[in-house]
């Protein structure tokens, strides 16, 4: 069962790209589902709004680039991976973010919204350079360790080389070994800081949840070297 890369160049693939997308994100479940795909009727219902949102975002930004994954001898996508190019970094602080997929004055907005900050706000701190970053990468599970994950990295991996520059991936707990086998150092780390005064019982029921992320970052030109690799943010 031979696999193909491709970048996507027809809006039809995302069809397949966002039930892959839903199906990863539950297998090992992961906690960012929920605030990034929100279920609030049925799972078909969430996979077509996300799917709506993401074509309009990359048909609006030249810099993002999906790439898929293709079983040859199905003809079904079995993993893809986001890749924006950030050769002009905005040193600006991270500006709010509306996370209008979820429901206006809803507290899983306003938490939403707090965690985006966080997220976006960790990256743009650290990553000051022009660089190359993996928004999110997903395998269906029943194609797991057939080599897609590797060939959607590598995919990122030679651009970065080929313009010059450094690449990064904001990675949940499980996937982090993975990108460390690949190349990326597991560089730092961040818990979200969801606190607000009088934080009710749902409220703290979400931000229980195990929200870490981990930046695993690559130099230019080869695989990360701990010894001898200077972080983008000055440290040794």
């Amino acid at each position: 069962m031979p696999l193909a890369l491709e970048e996507i160049k027809d809006e039809k693939d995302f069809d397949g790209v966002q039930t892959v997308l839903f199906e990863a994100f539950g297998e090992p479940y992961n906690s960012l589902r929920r605030w990034f795909i929100p279920v609030y009727t049925t799972d078909e219902a969430a996979i077509q709004d996300s799917k709506e949102r993401t074509v309009k975002n990359w048909k609006a930004h030249d810099n993002l680039h999906w790439v898929k994954v293709t079983d040859t001898d199905t003809g079904k996508i079995i993993g893809a991976a986001e890749w924006e190019i950030r050769e002009k970094v905005d040193s600006e602080p991270q500006k709010p973010i509306n996370a209008y997929w979820h429901k206006e004055g809803s507290e899983e907005k306003a938490f939403a919204e707090q965690l985006l900050m966080n997220l976006k706000g960790f990256v743009k701190e650290r990553m000051a350079r022009p660089h190359i970053e993996l928004e999110q990468l997903v395998v269906h599970p029943d194609h797991r360790k057939r080599g897609a994950g590797k060939l959607l990295t590598d995919w990122g991996i030679s651009r970065a080389d080929e313009l010059g520059l450094e690449c990064c991936v904001e990675s949940v707990p499980f996937a982090a070994p993975i990108y460390e086998k690949l190349g990326f150092g597991n560089v730092d780390g961040l818990i979200p800081d969801m606190s607000i005064p009088e934080p009710s019982a749902k409220w703290k029921d979400y931000a229980a949840d195990d929200l870490c992320v981990f930046l695993l970052w690559r130099p230019v030109g080869h695989d990360y070297d701990p010894k001898t690799d200077r972080l983008p943010w000055g440290k040794v």
